[in-house]
Protein backbone atom coordinates (compact mmCIF):
# COMPACT_ATOMS: atom_id res chain seq x y z
CA UNK A 1 0.00 0.00 0.00
CA UNK A 2 1.31 3.24 -1.18
CA UNK A 3 1.76 6.54 0.67
CA UNK A 4 -0.75 7.94 -1.15
CA UNK A 5 -3.68 5.17 0.20
CA UNK A 6 -2.24 5.99 3.60
CA UNK A 7 -2.08 9.86 3.31
CA UNK A 8 -6.21 8.99 2.44
CA UNK A 9 -7.04 6.93 5.13
CA UNK A 10 -4.83 9.33 7.69
CA UNK A 11 -6.93 12.26 6.45
CA UNK A 12 -10.22 10.75 6.54
CA UNK A 13 -9.94 9.89 10.07
CA UNK A 14 -8.86 13.46 10.82
CA UNK A 15 -11.97 14.47 8.70
CA UNK A 16 -13.59 12.04 11.42
CA UNK A 17 -13.11 13.18 14.39
CA UNK A 18 -12.74 17.01 13.65
CA UNK A 19 -16.30 17.76 14.47
CA UNK A 20 -17.48 18.73 10.77
CA UNK A 21 -20.63 17.63 9.74
CA UNK A 22 -20.29 13.92 7.89
CA UNK A 23 -21.20 15.06 4.79
CA UNK A 24 -19.32 18.39 4.74
CA UNK A 25 -16.32 16.62 5.90
CA UNK A 26 -16.26 14.56 3.60
CA UNK A 27 -16.74 17.15 0.81
CA UNK A 28 -13.81 19.21 1.67
CA UNK A 29 -11.60 15.87 2.33
CA UNK A 30 -12.60 15.10 -1.65
CA UNK A 31 -11.94 18.82 -2.75
CA UNK A 32 -8.67 18.55 -0.85
CA UNK A 33 -7.40 15.30 -2.77
CA UNK A 34 -8.28 16.41 -6.06
CA UNK A 35 -6.66 19.57 -5.68
CA UNK A 36 -3.46 17.55 -5.32
CA UNK A 37 -4.26 15.27 -8.03
CA UNK A 38 -5.53 17.76 -10.69
CA UNK A 39 -5.35 21.38 -9.08
CA UNK A 40 -7.58 23.35 -7.46
CA UNK A 41 -9.62 24.81 -10.96
CA UNK A 42 -9.81 21.16 -12.35
CA UNK A 43 -10.75 19.86 -8.84
CA UNK A 44 -13.65 22.71 -8.54
CA UNK A 45 -15.14 21.38 -11.90
CA UNK A 46 -15.07 17.90 -11.30
CA UNK A 47 -16.48 18.44 -7.70
CA UNK A 48 -19.23 20.29 -9.05
CA UNK A 49 -20.25 17.72 -12.00
CA UNK A 50 -20.31 14.78 -9.24
CA UNK A 51 -22.51 17.09 -6.91
CA UNK A 52 -24.88 17.74 -9.66
CA UNK A 53 -24.72 14.05 -10.96
CA UNK A 54 -24.98 12.00 -7.74
CA UNK A 55 -28.27 13.59 -7.40
CA UNK A 56 -29.62 13.33 -10.95
CA UNK A 57 -30.51 10.38 -10.91
CA UNK A 58 -34.03 8.72 -10.82
CA UNK A 59 -32.45 5.69 -8.21
CA UNK A 60 -32.42 8.04 -4.99
CA UNK A 61 -35.74 9.74 -5.58
CA UNK A 62 -36.90 6.49 -3.51
CA UNK A 63 -35.35 8.31 -0.46
CA UNK A 64 -36.82 11.45 0.16
CA UNK A 65 -40.11 9.56 -0.57
CA UNK A 66 -39.70 6.32 2.03
CA UNK A 67 -38.12 9.36 4.49
CA UNK A 68 -41.29 11.15 3.98
CA UNK A 69 -43.56 7.84 4.32
CA UNK A 70 -41.73 7.18 7.59
CA UNK A 71 -42.85 10.34 9.14
CA UNK A 72 -46.10 10.44 7.70
CA UNK A 73 -46.28 6.76 9.41
CA UNK A 74 -45.30 8.19 12.94
CA UNK A 75 -47.51 10.91 12.36
CA UNK A 76 -50.77 9.06 11.53
CA UNK A 77 -50.46 6.82 14.69
CA UNK A 78 -49.66 3.39 12.95
CA UNK A 79 -46.97 2.62 15.27
CA UNK A 80 -49.16 2.41 18.48
CA UNK A 81 -51.58 0.55 16.64
CA UNK A 82 -49.22 -1.99 15.46
CA UNK A 83 -47.70 -2.59 18.92
CA UNK A 84 -50.36 -3.09 20.33
CA UNK A 85 -51.99 -5.03 17.63
CA UNK A 86 -48.87 -7.46 18.32
CA UNK A 87 -49.28 -7.11 22.32
CA UNK A 88 -53.20 -8.49 21.39
CA UNK A 89 -51.58 -11.04 19.61
CA UNK A 90 -48.61 -12.19 21.59
CA UNK A 91 -49.97 -12.35 24.99
CA UNK A 92 -49.88 -10.46 28.39
CA UNK A 93 -46.82 -12.52 29.41
CA UNK A 94 -43.51 -10.60 29.54
CA UNK A 95 -41.91 -12.99 27.16
CA UNK A 96 -44.91 -11.73 24.76
CA UNK A 97 -44.66 -8.15 25.33
CA UNK A 98 -40.90 -8.42 24.73
CA UNK A 99 -42.25 -10.17 21.04
CA UNK A 100 -44.41 -7.82 20.52
CA UNK A 101 -42.10 -5.15 20.46
CA UNK A 102 -39.74 -6.74 18.30
CA UNK A 103 -42.87 -7.76 15.68
CA UNK A 104 -44.12 -4.34 15.58
CA UNK A 105 -40.40 -2.73 15.32
CA UNK A 106 -40.28 -4.99 12.18
CA UNK A 107 -43.25 -4.52 10.58
CA UNK A 108 -42.79 -0.30 11.43
CA UNK A 109 -39.39 -1.46 9.72
CA UNK A 110 -40.79 -2.32 6.49
CA UNK A 111 -43.20 0.49 6.19
CA UNK A 112 -40.23 3.32 6.97
CA UNK A 113 -37.28 1.64 5.85
CA UNK A 114 -35.31 3.78 8.70
CA UNK A 115 -33.84 2.58 11.64
CA UNK A 116 -33.50 6.01 13.81
CA UNK A 117 -37.76 6.12 12.67
CA UNK A 118 -38.03 2.98 14.06
CA UNK A 119 -36.41 2.98 17.19
CA UNK A 120 -37.47 6.29 18.39
CA UNK A 121 -41.10 6.11 17.40
CA UNK A 122 -41.14 2.20 19.31
CA UNK A 123 -39.27 3.32 21.74
CA UNK A 124 -41.95 6.16 22.54
CA UNK A 125 -44.17 3.84 22.57
CA UNK A 126 -43.01 0.58 24.30
CA UNK A 127 -40.71 1.38 26.92
CA UNK A 128 -43.38 2.76 28.75
CA UNK A 129 -45.36 -0.90 28.18
CA UNK A 130 -41.94 -2.58 29.29
CA UNK A 131 -41.75 -0.47 32.41
CA UNK A 132 -44.80 -1.45 33.90
CA UNK A 133 -44.01 -5.18 33.15
CA UNK A 134 -41.34 -4.69 35.25
CA UNK A 135 -38.63 -4.89 32.77
CA UNK A 136 -35.04 -3.76 33.78
CA UNK A 137 -33.38 -1.05 31.97
CA UNK A 138 -31.05 -3.53 29.94
CA UNK A 139 -33.76 -5.62 28.71
CA UNK A 140 -35.37 -2.21 27.61
CA UNK A 141 -32.45 -1.68 25.97
CA UNK A 142 -31.81 -4.76 24.11
CA UNK A 143 -35.68 -4.94 22.98
CA UNK A 144 -35.21 -1.61 21.88
CA UNK A 145 -31.56 -1.82 20.09
CA UNK A 146 -32.85 -4.81 18.44
CA UNK A 147 -36.00 -3.73 17.30
CA UNK A 148 -34.17 -0.22 16.08
CA UNK A 149 -32.00 -2.34 13.80
CA UNK A 150 -34.77 -4.20 11.74
CA UNK A 151 -34.90 -0.96 9.62
CA UNK A 152 -31.66 -1.02 7.58
CA UNK A 153 -32.71 -5.00 6.95
CA UNK A 154 -36.51 -4.76 6.49
CA UNK A 155 -37.33 -3.77 3.16
CA UNK A 156 -38.02 -1.28 1.98
CA UNK A 157 -34.32 -0.19 3.56
CA UNK A 158 -32.78 3.19 2.25
CA UNK A 159 -29.36 1.60 3.03
CA UNK A 160 -30.04 -1.06 0.42
CA UNK A 161 -31.40 1.74 -2.40
CA UNK A 162 -28.04 3.57 -1.77
CA UNK A 163 -26.03 -0.24 -2.41
CA UNK A 164 -28.17 -0.80 -5.25
CA UNK A 165 -27.33 2.59 -6.92
CA UNK A 166 -23.56 2.55 -6.12
CA UNK A 167 -23.39 -1.21 -7.63
CA UNK A 168 -25.83 -1.09 -10.70
CA UNK A 169 -27.91 -3.73 -8.52
CA UNK A 170 -31.26 -4.33 -8.70
CA UNK A 171 -33.11 -2.79 -6.03
CA UNK A 172 -36.03 -4.91 -6.47
CA UNK A 173 -33.93 -8.33 -5.63
CA UNK A 174 -31.87 -6.14 -3.05
CA UNK A 175 -35.01 -5.68 -0.90
CA UNK A 176 -36.83 -9.50 -1.64
CA UNK A 177 -33.07 -10.51 -0.01
CA UNK A 178 -32.95 -8.47 3.36
CA UNK A 179 -36.54 -10.82 3.87
CA UNK A 180 -34.77 -14.04 5.60
CA UNK A 181 -32.39 -12.41 7.15
CA UNK A 182 -34.69 -10.02 8.81
CA UNK A 183 -37.24 -12.56 9.79
CA UNK A 184 -34.06 -14.83 10.91
CA UNK A 185 -32.99 -11.57 13.24
CA UNK A 186 -36.48 -10.96 14.60
CA UNK A 187 -37.20 -14.98 15.46
CA UNK A 188 -33.84 -14.55 17.40
CA UNK A 189 -34.40 -11.40 18.89
CA UNK A 190 -37.46 -12.83 20.36
CA UNK A 191 -36.26 -15.79 21.65
CA UNK A 192 -33.12 -13.89 23.26
CA UNK A 193 -35.73 -11.77 25.26
CA UNK A 194 -38.00 -14.67 25.65
CA UNK A 195 -35.20 -16.56 27.74
CA UNK A 196 -34.86 -13.00 30.42
CA UNK A 197 -38.43 -13.04 30.54
CA UNK A 198 -40.88 -14.60 33.36
CA UNK A 199 -43.84 -14.11 34.69
CA UNK A 200 -46.67 -11.77 33.47
CA UNK A 201 -46.88 -8.34 32.12
CA UNK A 202 -47.92 -5.82 34.71
CA UNK A 203 -46.21 -8.20 37.71
CA UNK A 204 -43.06 -9.49 38.16
CA UNK A 205 -44.25 -12.54 39.78
CA UNK A 206 -47.15 -13.25 37.84
CA UNK A 207 -49.59 -12.75 40.71
CA UNK A 208 -52.77 -11.81 40.13
CA UNK A 209 -53.35 -7.86 40.50
CA UNK A 210 -56.93 -8.02 41.22
CA UNK A 211 -56.41 -6.72 44.81
CA UNK A 212 -55.80 -8.16 48.03
CA UNK A 213 -58.34 -9.77 50.81
CA UNK A 214 -61.35 -9.06 48.65
CA UNK A 215 -63.24 -11.83 46.22
CA UNK A 216 -64.01 -11.44 42.84
CA UNK A 217 -67.45 -12.24 41.95
CA UNK A 218 -66.86 -14.45 38.42
CA UNK A 219 -64.50 -16.68 41.36
CA UNK A 220 -67.89 -18.08 42.36
CA UNK A 221 -68.80 -19.68 38.81
CA UNK A 222 -64.91 -20.66 37.39
CA UNK A 223 -66.58 -21.98 33.88
CA UNK A 224 -68.52 -18.73 33.04
CA UNK A 225 -65.36 -16.99 34.86
CA UNK A 226 -63.13 -19.08 31.79
CA UNK A 227 -65.40 -18.70 29.27
CA UNK A 228 -65.94 -14.93 29.89
CA UNK A 229 -62.20 -14.12 29.72
CA UNK A 230 -62.00 -16.04 26.44
CA UNK A 231 -64.47 -14.07 24.74
CA UNK A 232 -63.08 -11.00 25.82
CA UNK A 233 -59.04 -11.77 25.43
CA UNK A 234 -60.70 -12.87 21.80
CA UNK A 235 -62.61 -9.66 21.39
CA UNK A 236 -59.77 -7.59 22.36
CA UNK A 237 -57.68 -9.35 20.08
CA UNK A 238 -59.52 -9.45 17.18
CA UNK A 239 -60.27 -5.65 17.76
CA UNK A 240 -56.18 -4.59 18.47
CA UNK A 241 -56.02 -6.35 15.02
CA UNK A 242 -58.91 -4.68 13.09
CA UNK A 243 -57.75 -0.86 14.23
CA UNK A 244 -53.75 -2.03 12.94
CA UNK A 245 -55.02 -3.73 9.59
CA UNK A 246 -54.70 -0.76 7.78
CA UNK A 247 -50.79 -0.18 9.18
CA UNK A 248 -50.36 -3.86 8.52
CA UNK A 249 -51.49 -3.98 5.15
CA UNK A 250 -48.53 -0.97 3.81
CA UNK A 251 -45.72 -3.40 3.94
CA UNK A 252 -47.55 -5.88 2.04
CA UNK A 253 -48.71 -3.30 -0.71
CA UNK A 254 -44.99 -1.84 -1.18
CA UNK A 255 -42.98 -5.42 -1.16
CA UNK A 256 -46.09 -7.28 -2.65
CA UNK A 257 -46.21 -4.80 -6.06
CA UNK A 258 -42.13 -4.70 -6.07
CA UNK A 259 -42.04 -8.41 -5.69
CA UNK A 260 -44.89 -9.50 -8.18
CA UNK A 261 -43.46 -6.76 -10.60
CA UNK A 262 -46.39 -4.43 -10.50
CA UNK A 263 -43.96 -1.31 -9.52
CA UNK A 264 -40.57 -0.29 -9.16
CA UNK A 265 -38.88 0.48 -6.16
CA UNK A 266 -39.41 4.32 -6.94
CA UNK A 267 -43.18 3.55 -7.78
CA UNK A 268 -43.50 1.59 -4.32
CA UNK A 269 -42.18 5.24 -2.34
CA UNK A 270 -44.71 6.99 -4.19
CA UNK A 271 -47.62 4.43 -2.97
CA UNK A 272 -46.29 4.36 0.05
CA UNK A 273 -46.55 8.27 0.50
CA UNK A 274 -50.30 8.42 -1.07
CA UNK A 275 -50.97 5.56 0.98
CA UNK A 276 -49.83 6.96 4.49
CA UNK A 277 -51.41 10.23 3.24
CA UNK A 278 -55.28 8.73 2.55
CA UNK A 279 -54.85 6.71 5.57
CA UNK A 280 -53.81 9.61 7.49
CA UNK A 281 -56.47 11.94 6.34
CA UNK A 282 -59.33 9.82 5.88
CA UNK A 283 -59.36 6.67 7.95
CA UNK A 284 -57.99 7.15 10.78
CA UNK A 285 -58.67 10.85 10.75
CA UNK A 286 -55.38 11.76 13.03
CA UNK A 287 -53.84 13.93 9.91
CA UNK A 288 -54.47 17.49 9.49
CA UNK A 289 -53.31 19.99 6.77
CA UNK A 290 -51.68 21.86 9.52
CA UNK A 291 -49.28 18.47 10.58
CA UNK A 292 -49.15 17.53 7.37
CA UNK A 293 -47.02 20.70 6.57
CA UNK A 294 -44.32 19.86 9.43
CA UNK A 295 -44.66 16.12 8.86
CA UNK A 296 -42.86 17.48 5.24
CA UNK A 297 -41.02 19.95 6.30
CA UNK A 298 -39.44 17.32 8.90
CA UNK A 299 -39.10 14.81 6.01
CA UNK A 300 -37.40 17.50 4.06
CA UNK A 301 -34.73 18.84 6.55
CA UNK A 302 -33.93 14.78 6.97
CA UNK A 303 -33.52 14.58 3.22
CA UNK A 304 -31.40 17.39 3.32
CA UNK A 305 -29.18 15.63 5.62
CA UNK A 306 -29.23 12.48 3.66
CA UNK A 307 -28.30 14.35 0.50
CA UNK A 308 -25.42 16.46 1.87
CA UNK A 309 -23.80 12.96 2.74
CA UNK A 310 -24.54 11.62 -0.58
CA UNK A 311 -22.67 14.79 -2.69
CA UNK A 312 -19.53 14.41 -0.07
CA UNK A 313 -19.55 10.62 -0.26
CA UNK A 314 -20.14 10.71 -4.55
CA UNK A 315 -17.06 13.41 -4.58
CA UNK A 316 -14.67 11.03 -2.11
CA UNK A 317 -15.50 8.36 -4.15
CA UNK A 318 -14.38 10.03 -7.56
CA UNK A 319 -11.47 11.39 -5.48
CA UNK A 320 -10.16 7.65 -4.50
CA UNK A 321 -10.49 6.58 -7.87
CA UNK A 322 -8.20 9.38 -8.69
CA UNK A 323 -5.89 8.56 -6.15
CA UNK A 324 -6.48 4.84 -7.77
CA UNK A 325 -6.80 3.51 -3.99
CA UNK A 326 -9.63 0.61 -4.81
CA UNK A 327 -6.97 -0.41 -7.44
CA UNK A 328 -4.28 -0.53 -5.18
CA UNK A 329 -6.10 -1.90 -2.30
CA UNK A 330 -7.13 -4.73 -4.95
CA UNK A 331 -3.46 -5.12 -6.13
CA UNK A 332 -2.28 -5.43 -2.24
CA UNK A 333 -5.07 -8.51 -1.77
CA UNK A 334 -4.18 -9.90 -4.56
CA UNK A 335 -0.16 -10.10 -3.51
CA UNK A 336 -1.49 -11.55 -0.64
CA UNK A 337 -2.83 -14.41 -2.04
CA UNK A 338 -4.96 -14.82 0.81
CA UNK A 339 -7.68 -17.76 1.15
CA UNK A 340 -11.44 -16.29 0.07
CA UNK A 341 -12.44 -17.63 3.86
CA UNK A 342 -9.57 -15.65 5.35
CA UNK A 343 -10.32 -12.43 2.86
CA UNK A 344 -14.12 -12.28 4.04
CA UNK A 345 -13.20 -12.24 7.77
CA UNK A 346 -10.58 -9.37 6.69
CA UNK A 347 -13.51 -7.15 5.05
CA UNK A 348 -15.90 -8.39 8.06
CA UNK A 349 -13.71 -6.87 10.50
CA UNK A 350 -12.58 -3.87 8.14
CA UNK A 351 -16.56 -3.16 7.77
CA UNK A 352 -17.52 -3.24 11.65
CA UNK A 353 -13.65 -1.28 12.84
CA UNK A 354 -15.73 1.47 9.98
CA UNK A 355 -19.18 1.13 11.25
CA UNK A 356 -18.23 2.00 15.14
CA UNK A 357 -17.11 5.61 13.86
CA UNK A 358 -19.32 6.24 10.42
CA UNK A 359 -23.34 6.44 10.29
CA UNK A 360 -24.93 4.22 7.69
CA UNK A 361 -24.91 5.90 4.61
CA UNK A 362 -21.10 7.62 5.24
CA UNK A 363 -20.54 3.69 5.78
CA UNK A 364 -21.74 2.74 2.46
CA UNK A 365 -20.02 5.62 -0.16
CA UNK A 366 -16.55 4.78 1.69
CA UNK A 367 -16.68 0.77 1.83
CA UNK A 368 -18.18 -0.04 -1.74
CA UNK A 369 -15.86 1.85 -3.74
CA UNK A 370 -12.90 0.03 -1.81
CA UNK A 371 -14.64 -3.35 -1.76
CA UNK A 372 -16.48 -3.26 -4.88
CA UNK A 373 -13.77 -4.22 -7.07
CA UNK A 374 -12.82 -7.01 -4.56
CA UNK A 375 -16.34 -8.73 -4.61
CA UNK A 376 -15.86 -8.47 -8.22
CA UNK A 377 -12.01 -10.10 -7.92
CA UNK A 378 -13.46 -13.24 -5.78
CA UNK A 379 -16.23 -13.48 -8.02
CA UNK A 380 -18.47 -13.30 -4.56
CA UNK A 381 -22.57 -13.00 -5.47
CA UNK A 382 -23.11 -9.08 -5.18
CA UNK A 383 -26.60 -9.81 -3.36
CA UNK A 384 -25.23 -11.95 -0.49
CA UNK A 385 -22.48 -9.60 -0.30
CA UNK A 386 -24.65 -6.83 0.74
CA UNK A 387 -26.27 -8.76 3.44
CA UNK A 388 -23.13 -9.52 4.64
CA UNK A 389 -22.51 -5.21 4.14
CA UNK A 390 -26.15 -4.90 5.78
CA UNK A 391 -25.01 -6.49 8.63
CA UNK A 392 -22.26 -5.13 9.39
CA UNK A 393 -24.81 -1.27 9.22
CA UNK A 394 -26.90 -2.93 11.91
CA UNK A 395 -23.94 -3.72 14.21
CA UNK A 396 -22.31 -0.08 13.47
CA UNK A 397 -25.91 1.54 14.43
CA UNK A 398 -25.87 -0.32 18.23
CA UNK A 399 -21.74 0.29 18.71
CA UNK A 400 -20.55 3.03 20.60
CA UNK A 401 -18.38 5.15 19.89
CA UNK A 402 -21.13 6.23 17.21
CA UNK A 403 -23.97 4.14 17.45
CA UNK A 404 -27.02 6.38 16.66
CA UNK A 405 -29.97 3.65 18.20
CA UNK A 406 -28.00 3.69 21.82
CA UNK A 407 -28.17 7.36 21.90
CA UNK A 408 -31.81 7.44 20.57
CA UNK A 409 -32.88 4.94 23.39
CA UNK A 410 -30.51 6.39 26.00
CA UNK A 411 -32.31 9.94 25.54
CA UNK A 412 -35.97 8.65 25.40
CA UNK A 413 -35.76 5.98 28.05
CA UNK A 414 -33.67 8.30 30.56
CA UNK A 415 -31.04 5.15 30.60
CA UNK A 416 -27.49 5.61 31.35
CA UNK A 417 -25.84 5.29 28.25
CA UNK A 418 -23.09 2.54 29.78
CA UNK A 419 -26.58 0.60 30.63
CA UNK A 420 -27.92 0.96 27.25
CA UNK A 421 -24.43 -0.49 25.39
CA UNK A 422 -24.72 -3.42 27.86
CA UNK A 423 -28.21 -3.80 27.01
CA UNK A 424 -26.99 -3.78 22.79
CA UNK A 425 -24.39 -6.76 23.86
CA UNK A 426 -28.20 -9.31 23.04
CA UNK A 427 -28.25 -7.60 19.45
CA UNK A 428 -24.87 -7.65 18.47
CA UNK A 429 -24.80 -11.79 19.64
CA UNK A 430 -27.64 -12.00 17.55
CA UNK A 431 -26.42 -9.86 14.40
CA UNK A 432 -23.00 -11.93 14.24
CA UNK A 433 -25.10 -15.18 14.42
CA UNK A 434 -27.37 -14.49 11.51
CA UNK A 435 -24.11 -13.28 9.73
CA UNK A 436 -22.49 -16.50 10.42
CA UNK A 437 -25.58 -18.24 8.80
CA UNK A 438 -25.45 -15.64 5.58
CA UNK A 439 -21.78 -16.86 5.28
CA UNK A 440 -21.99 -20.54 5.92
CA UNK A 441 -25.57 -20.79 3.93
CA UNK A 442 -26.03 -17.91 0.87
CA UNK A 443 -29.04 -18.97 -0.35
CA UNK A 444 -30.72 -17.54 2.69
CA UNK A 445 -29.91 -13.94 0.83
CA UNK A 446 -29.84 -15.36 -2.42
CA UNK A 447 -33.17 -17.94 -2.62
CA UNK A 448 -35.96 -14.97 -3.30
CA UNK A 449 -34.40 -12.65 -5.85
CA UNK A 450 -33.31 -15.97 -7.64
CA UNK A 451 -37.09 -16.45 -8.20
CA UNK A 452 -37.88 -13.03 -9.48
Amino acid sequence: MTLYVIGFIGAFLLILFSGLPVGFGLGVLAFAVLCVYAGPETALNIGVEKAYASLNTDVLVAIPLFVLAAQLISATGMGKRLFDAARAVMGSSRAGLGAATIASSGVFSAMTGSSFVAASTMGLIAIPELRKARFSDTAISSAICAGGSLGAVIPPSLVLIIYGFLTDESIGKLFMAGLIPGFLLMFFYSLALALFSKGRAGSPTGESCTGSGESNPEESNPEESGRNGFDSARMSRLKALREAFWGLMAPVIILGGIYLGIFTANEAASVAVAYCTIIGFWVYKTLTVKKFWEVTMSATIISSMIALVVIGGAMLSQSAVFGRVPQQILELIIAQNLPSGLLLFVVILFLFVLGMFLESVSLMYLAIPLLYPVVLHMEWNNIWFAMILLINVNLGLITPPMGGILYIVSQIGAIPFVTVVKGALMPIAVLLLVMMMLIVYPPIATWLPGLM
